[in-house]
């Protein structure tokens, strides 16, 4: 037999043998994937801690279209790394019976027991990055990771319907009246918000997936320093997005142990 069939045949051999060709195996080729996503938020600020949340609240969230692109790349088996930027609204109205309701300004403050109406309205620039773990059946991957976001445009309205108001709690000074103004607290509410992200996503398609996010806001969608109310107010919100991925660009192969 010649050089070349003992070549062969010892090739033969050790791919028959099982985790010979275990390193041929794990020789990959990362790649950078470059996509789009599209999706809707339901969500909106709600009180911390949460025992301020009003026991009588009723939300009608608005669905808004939210549209944006991601980059990622492996980094080591079973594990990517993701960035992105999404552009998106997140509106959410609602009834609430609320008791003690303090409302600070720079003249006076004033507590309110009664039905309230509130509007909530943010325009968003969010930039997430997270990392996300493939399970071995190559459709489910589970994500985790931290967003910082620009808030291009913020609405945030009570208006008082029905109740009475006071200069301290658990007291009655005067019925609301009927023409009373509506809250407006849009100038104080800040500029940007930063939290944590977690979801799930499975693929429906070559190149294409669907999830499920939740994220969590740690810091108070309001300026610092002011003293509208007792509490804070964080952004939480669930997301539903879909996902295509554009173009794979390989990297130079490696070997993952």
């Amino acid at each position: 037999m010649t050089k070349t069939g003992y070549a062969l045949l010892a090739s033969l051999f050790v791919g028959s043998v099982p985790g010979a060709a275990q390193p041929l195996v794990n020789a990959v080729t990362p790649l950078v994937t470059v996509g789009l996503q599209v999706g809707t938020d339901i969500g909106g600020a709600i009180p911390f801690p949460l025992k301020y949340l009003p026991a009588i609240y009723n939300p009608y969230p608005h669905l808004n279209l939210s549209l944006g692109g991601t980059v990622g790349t492996a980094i080591v088996r079973s594990w990517s790394l993701y960035a992105g930027v999404v552009y998106k609204t997140i509106s959410i109205n609602a009834d609430a019976r609320v008791k003690n309701q303090k409302f600070q300004d720079k003249e006076s403050v004033q507590y309110f027991t009664g039905s309230a109406y509130m509007q909530q309205r943010f325009t968003l620039l969010e930039m997430p990055l997270y990392a996300m773990y493939h399970f071995d059946n190559g459709h489910d991957r589970v994500l985790g990771g931290l967003y910082y976001a620009r808030t291009l445009e913020g609405i945030f309205h009570i208006e008082p319907r029905k109740g009475f108001i006071a200069s301290r709690p658990d007291t009655f000074e005067a019925e609301i009246p009927a023409d009373m103004e509506v809250m407006r607290f849009d100038s104080s509410l800040d500029t940007w918000n930063a939290g944590l992200l977690v979801g799930y996503e499975r693929q429906l398609f070559t190149r294409v997936c669907i999830g499920l996010r939740v994220s969590c806001g740690f810091k108070d969608i309001f300026k610092r320093h002011n003293a509208y109310f007792d509490y804070s107010m964080l952004h939480a919100r669930g997301s539903v997005v879909l996902s295509y991925d554009l173009a794979h660009f390989p990297l130079k192969a490696c070997r993952v142990r």
